[in-house]
């Protein structure tokens, strides 16, 4: 199963915050700034655990005034490397 991505918005002093607090929770995702000054971020959530991650979300979403977004034109996303790897698999990295 693969990773599910999403993408949020948040005061750009509040992504550390968001990053320890999903340290927290073992393995429930791993969150990839895209713009600091914007405060963009890509979370990378296990699907295993994705119902735990909106549960967090919902309750911590009003302190950290956090909000989902789409993903941005702009800015270069995880996203954007397994598009390339499914276009010319040669790129993908060997499997060990």
């Amino acid at each position: 199963m693969k990773d599910i991505v999403r993408f949020f918005q948040l005061p750009r002093e509040k992504i550390v915050e968001f990053i320890f607090l999903l340290e927290g929770y073992d393995g429930i995702g791993i969150v990839r700034t895209l713009d600091r000054e914007q405060g963009i971020i890509e979370v990378l959530i296990s699907p295993d655990l994705e119902k735990e991650f909106n549960l967090l979300l919902e309750k911590t979403s009003p302190q950290l005034n956090i909000r989902e977004i789409k993903k941005p034109k702009n800015v270069a996303s995880i996203l954007d490397e397994f598009e390339k790897q499914k276009k010319n698999p040669k790129t993908a990295p060997p499997k060990q």
